[in-house]
């Protein structure tokens, strides 16, 4: 459904003259979501390498729900992104594979079966400081509804068409 949005956002947003041609709206791969949460310094969390319920909506926060982005402006990446950790586990693009990240294994593959379990990154407002780290991740059932999941957009020039 995440992947259908983003198509969906794509042609609405060309139909209204608000993208460029040949660029879309995509879900990251788990490689870009890792980039844009650890930067180039293999840090533990997007802040750094250590963790406080200023720095994003974990278990230890205590507020066990969701809350709007820029909440924990402690937390932001090297790049000044936010809620990269904690607050909602985030669908990604990609199918789960072991880890080392190799792109040329098929795991990029958005055309495949609806039920191939994709990668979610950043822990959630209900985990513990192990789980909202840059390097956690999980691989659940792509039909999987909970209040802990979610996923973020971003603006490619890089678009298969699929």
């Amino acid at each position: 459904e995440a992947l259908a949005f983003t198509r969906w956002l794509t042609d609405y947003m060309k139909t209204n003259g608000c993208l460029a041609e040949g660029w879309g709206v995509v879900l990251p791969s788990e490689a870009e979501w890792e980039k844009a949460a650890r930067g180039g310094d293999g840090r533990t969390y997007p802040w750094g390498d250590k963790l406080t319920p200023n720095h994003a909506n974990y278990d230890q926060t205590g507020t066990n729900t969701t809350s709007a982005v820029g909440c924990f402006a402690q937390g932001a990446s090297p790049y000044g992104i936010e809620e990269m950790s904690g607050n909602v586990w985030e669908w990604t693009r990609s199918i789960w594979a072991d880890y080392p990240y190799d792109a040329s294994d098929g795991r990029e593959r958005l055309d495949a079966s609806d039920d191939a379990s994709r990668v979610l990154r950043g822990g959630s407002f209900g985990n513990d400081d192990q789980d909202v780290r840059c390097g956690a991740r999980l691989a659940p059932n792509p039909n999987l509804r909970l209040s802990l999941i979610g996923f973020r957009v971003i603006l490619s020039p890089f678009t298969s068409g699929l």
